[in-house]
Formats: structure tokens, sequence, C-alpha cells
């Protein structure tokens, strides 16, 4: 069999549970995560596990949920298996343990069960107490028939580039010992990808519509994304559309709640406007929730040095709704979008 450090046995096998927690604990888990169910995964992962844990969500009626690791790793393509089926479900994946009624942030997620973490579409992992380890694997008999370590390498890697992770954590691996652990910090996990704390990166491309093509950028989070539609507008202006996806429900309880909208360039406020104004830029479409602005030159300046535009949907008195995307990697094609629509500014404006 091919393992990652630790050989299951039946008596270690992981098993599931989806205990009630107590009051206090609840009320922080839903601030931060909303009606999520939280599916503790302790002990070693087999060629069932999988199996196993689809069983455990349909007997419980599980819609959305996290799973927690507090694992020593197990068979390896057991570990691949249940990060795929986590993916399928649309679930997320961190470390913790359940004691006396609460999450406890503590435990381990090694070997294979790294594979198996980064199945998550939210990987939630912030060092301290947890710690999640990788390492080299090595084989005891045929647990993927007679194929190579060359074959087996291939498939671990583009299963990692499928999940959102690096390949660069697979050469990380491979360059331990199987008999030694690489405990990766909140940083590094970070770096490689292997975690994101519930936040992808963001992506721009390109799209048209009627002959006419735009910018389109977005950053996905585990309940909602972030996207932004750049378009050209006459005088060397810029129309802007700020979205909130969600869901239709969603999107029309923001807009029935809303009494103003605008938009953010890192700190700076942008064109603050009632609702029900003649021009208050608030559209609900499908599952999203709009602000449109067409921005000005120096709006445009502003743009174009931030790190971050965020998306405002607010009540008076009340905090609002947001909708934010990291645009440091992306902002590149931004200014060339906007520079192809006749706008140049001048650099260090």
């Amino acid at each position: 069999m091919l393992v990652f450090g630790f050989a299951s046995s039946a008596a270690n096998a992981m098993a599931f549970i989806a205990p009630k927690h107590n009051l206090p604990d609840v009320v922080m888990w839903m601030d931060q995560h909303g009606d999520v169910t939280r599916i503790y995964a302790d002990g070693e992962i087999t060629a069932t596990t999988a199996d196993e844990l689809e069983q455990f969500v349909r007997a419980n009626h599980v819609e959305s949920g996290m799973v927690l690791f507090n694992s020593p790793g197990g068979a390896l393509m057991g570990g691949v298996m249940l990060g795929n089926t986590i993916r399928k479900l649309g679930f997320d994946t961190g470390i913790a343990t359940y004691a006396r009624g609460g999450m406890v942030q503590s435990g381990i997620c090694a070997s294979a069960c790294a594979y198996a973490f980064a199945g998550g579409r939210g990987r939630y992992y912030s060092g301290g107490n947890t710690r999640l380890g990788i390492h080299q694997f090595y084989s005891q008999g045929h647990d993927i028939g007679n194929g190579t370590s060359q074959e087996v390498s291939g498939l671990l890697v583009a299963y990692l580039q499928r999940m959102g992770v690096d390949a660069l954590a697979f050469s990380a691996s491979a360059s331990v010992q199987p008999n030694d652990i690489l405990w990766l910090s909140a940083a590094e996990a970070s770096k490689l990808h292997f975690s994101n704390n519930g936040i992808e990166p963001t992506t721009a491309e390109l799209k048209q519509v009627k002959g006419s093509t735009y910018l389109r950028v977005e950053q996905k989070y585990t309940s909602y994304s972030a996207r932004f539609v750049f378009n050209c507008a006459q005088g060397g202006r810029l129309l802007l559309m700020g979205g909130i996806v969600t869901n239709p429900q969603d999107a029309k309880e923001k807009y029935d709640w809303a009494t103003q909208s605008f938009l953010t360039f890192d700190e700076q406020t942008i064109q603050t406007k009632r609702k029900g104004s003649a021009t208050d830029g608030l559209t609900t479409s499908d599952s999203t929730i709009w602000v449109t602005r067409v921005l000005e030159p120096a709006e445009i300046r502003k743009l174009l040095e931030s790190k971050t535009i965020t998306t405002w949907v607010a009540a008076d008195g009340a905090v609002g709704n947001t909708g934010a995307a990291d645009i440091s990697s992306v902002r590149d094609k931004i200014r060339n979008f906007v520079s192809n629509c006749g706008f140049y500014p001048q650099v260090g404006q």
C-alpha cells in the first residue's frame, strides 16, 4: 500500500462527528462562517474514508460543511480521494478538535491528510497550536497498481494544481525524507496556496458581449464573490460596476435593506449616492447586487494606485455589506485596459 508516514489500521481509522456546540462557540462561529456544519475528522485515512464521509453527510443531511482534521495521515490515494470528495461536496477544510462543547484550535494534519486538506474550497490554517505537515511518499505494496514513482508524482502535481495549490508544494514535500515531516508555517502554507482562509486569488479576464469588450475582475470567497466590471466611457472616463454575488434571495434582501451605496479604493470613498436618486446606480440582477459608477480621471488615477477595491451597500447607521477584491496582482491588466480606453495616467499620479 502507498502510504504517507503512518500505515492505517481499522482501530485507528478516521471517524467523523458533527456534535452540538455551546452557545458562545456557536455565536462566534456563525459570525465568521455562517450556517456551516463543522465535521470533525479524527484518525488515519484509509481507502474507504471518502465513501464514509459521503455516507456521513447523507445520513446527517449536511448541505454546507467544513471538515476539521486531526490526522497523522494514512493511505495516499485515500487522502486524494477524500480531497476530491470534499471538493465535490463544496466543503471547506481546517484543523481543529472538539472538546467540552466547543471547537479547540489544536491538532495536526500531516502526510496524506495534507492532500485531503487541499480538497477544501476554503482551506483554513493559522498555525498556532495546529500544524500542517508534508513529506515524501513511499510505497508498501500496490495502492495504485503498477504505476511508477514518476507517474505517481505527476498525479499528485496535477491534483494539487486542480485544487488551486501551487505545484511547488509537491517539490517541497519531495525534498523531505519519508520519515521526516516539513511543518508549514501559516505564511508558508498561504504562499503555496495550500491555505487560502476562504479567499481565492483575484482573476482578471477580458470578455465580450454584443461586440463590446470589457474587463471582469473577480475574487471568490467561500460565501460570496466580489466582481468588478470595467468598460470604456466617453470623455476619458471609465464605467465601473461593482457586484456582490451571492444568491437571488440574498441580493434582493440587500437591495431592499440599502439606503445608500458607494465604492472605496483602499480607504478613499468614491461617489456615495442615496438609493432612490435619479442616478443611484444601485440594481440587482439574478444573484448579484450591483453598484455602478462612471469614474472621473482623478478617480481612475486613484484606482490604479490602490491595492483593494470594495463595493459597499449600506443602510443609515448600520454596518454595510461589502464585496472586496485585492487587485495588486491584476493591476497591470486593469491599467492596460484603461489605456486601451484612451486614458493614460502619468506614472506616480
